[in-house]
């Protein structure tokens, strides 16, 4: 089942001489479960291609659905509600509310897409799954790289979404942390059936993927599908970084020493 696809899809921004083609006839289908990463230099597109699938703007021409949804039919506040939805967001910079708990950020997400039920204890229950369950209260000030990044994926995924969107989730971590970080995105993918679309100029996380998508000039000029699995074992055997991560990743929010949560 496809989670998005786009269709002859173009982008143009301006007029006249001055305009700026972005996309030039894209076609991309995303399938329920995948684990994909697009990849390209500066100017390539990746971002207006993220920007079309995560609603946040639409296509000059072409088709863009999402989750059997065609967002150029929508109004501005409809596109509001598919986002709310149905597209978590990963940041590079994490995105955090720095006067709101770990659990509270988490919860946002919940609000936003009027989920149903107890949303505390889903937002507690979705931080235990990325392995911080012991830090719910703690505000973002309180926690560094590793375990920031680590409540934005569980913000991302509490809602159950169609799609997660990850705009280069490890651009501001450490080869080290951001290694452990594609290892707990790729364990959603494959625990939940999350989808996952990350954009990357790092080639670690173009390693661990089991679909790369290359662009360039405003189209697709490459697109490898790889043994997602095999990709991911062999990304885990340095030092089994899976195994130990959840201790190392500067769990302690300052250092790297593990310290017990206040």
């Amino acid at each position: 089942m496809s989670i998005c696809q786009l269709k002859g899809v173009t982008k143009t921004y301006g007029s006249g001489p001055t305009s700026v083609r972005a996309l030039r006839g894209v076609d991309l289908t995303i399938e329920a479960g995948e684990f994909a990463a697009i990849c390209g230099p500066s100017g390539s597109g990746k971002t207006t291609l993220l920007n079309l699938l995560g609603c946040l703007d639409v296509q000059t021409s072409g088709v863009v659905e999402i989750a059997g949804t065609e967002i150029g039919a929508l109004s501005a506040r409809e596109r509001a509600r598919l986002r709310a939805e149905k597209i978590g967001f990963i940041f590079q910079t994490f995105n955090l509310i720095p006067v709101l708990s770990a659990a509270e950020n988490v919860e946002t997400a919940l609000h936003l897409a009027r989920t149903p039920g107890n949303r505390p204890a889903m937002a507690r229950e979705m931080l235990a799954a990325v392995g911080l369950g012991d830090m719910v209260g703690r505000r973002p000030g309180q926690l560094s790289g590793g375990p920031q990044q680590r409540v934005a994926v569980a913000r991302a995924l509490v809602k159950r979404p169609a799609l997660v969107i990850a705009d280069e989730p490890t651009a501001n971590l450490d080869s080290e942390t951001g290694g452990r970080i594609l290892d707990l995105m790729r364990e959603m993918n494959q625990q939940l059936g999350a989808t996952f679309l990350l954009s990357t100029h790092d080639t670690l996380v173009m390693s661990r993927v089991s679909r790369l998508l290359t662009m360039r000039d405003g189209v697709l000029t490459a697109d490898e599908r790889r043994e997602g699995e095999d990709r991911a074992a062999s990304g885990r055997e340095d030092g089994d970084r899976a195994a130990s991560g959840r201790e190392g990743d500067d769990r302690d929010g300052r250092d790297t020493t593990t310290a017990e949560a206040p």
